[in-house]
């Protein structure tokens, strides 16, 4: 599944109205509630950021709440866990200034019609790349003696008009490709640039597996197993597939 902002609010201060709401994802809200939610957070995020357009990150488990209140507007967005929050807080902040931009002398006499700012959601979608500005490719770790037979299986499946997904992951994550058979050399043991353990755990970078599942089938915490991981990247046994 592409990752996306799934939704973008811009909220007026005052009112907690909403004031544009675009949607680019499958991740749904009831507006009214939101706003009123927001607006609340709002005065939370206020309250220690002082209107400056700071960046507020909101952890809701499946997806982040991002917040960037400046200029009497609240500008938030739902975004995958897998979405540059540093970029996100950039194009918010982009987002408000141009709003600002083009309608801050009409808001202070706000009579509450929101059909006034609709010419500017092209504008949001522009900037927004359709909610796909901040959208990171998933890096997956793969041993070089798997490469080449990945890289044969990848040709063979683009022949039919397809790409590998992080989606393709989910359903062949407990299915072990033909090429794992391989093995490193055992001299990486012998010479002292990996253990046994790190021996192991290098063949579960497949490039079907990405760090944290490695992590999870190894029953390692994450930080060892990116160790791991940067060990292999130093000696040059290993690289990195973007997936979309």
């Amino acid at each position: 599944m592409p990752k996306v902002l799934h939704n973008l609010y811009l909220i007026h201060q005052n009112s907690g109205i909403c004031l544009i709401h675009r949607s680019y994802g499958n991740i749904e809200f009831n507006q009214d509630l939101v706003s009123g939610f927001l607006t609340a957070l709002k005065d939370f995020s206020v309250e220690f950021s002082k209107g400056s357009g700071e960046l507020k990150i909101i952890d809701m488990q499946v997806f982040y709440l991002l917040l960037v209140f400046k200029d009497g507007i609240l500008c938030t967005a739902a975004a995958d866990k897998n979405d540059d929050a540093k970029i996100t807080h950039k194009v918010l902040s982009d987002i408000i200034k141009r709003f600002v931009e083009k309608f801050g002398d009409k808001i202070a006499n706000w009579s509450g019609d929101v059909r006034m700012f609709r010419d500017f959601e092209p504008v949001i979608d522009n900037i927004l790349l359709n909610g796909k500005i901040a959208e990171i490719p998933l890096k997956i770790p793969i041993l070089k003696i798997f490469e080449k037979d990945y890289l044969k299986k990848s040709k063979q499946i683009s022949k039919k008009g397809l790409v590998v997904s992080e989606e393709d992951l989910r359903t062949v994550q407990d299915q072990k490709p033909e090429w794992t058979s391989k093995r490193l050399p055992t001299q990486v043991i012998t010479q002292g640039f990996l253990d046994k353990n790190a021996y192991k755990i290098a063949h579960l970078a497949d490039g079907f597996h990405t760090i944290s599942e490695i992590a999870e089938e190894a029953g390692i915490p994450q930080a060892e197993i990116e160790v791991v991981i940067d060990d292999l990247d130093d000696l040059g046994l290993l690289k990195f597939i973007n997936i979309k």
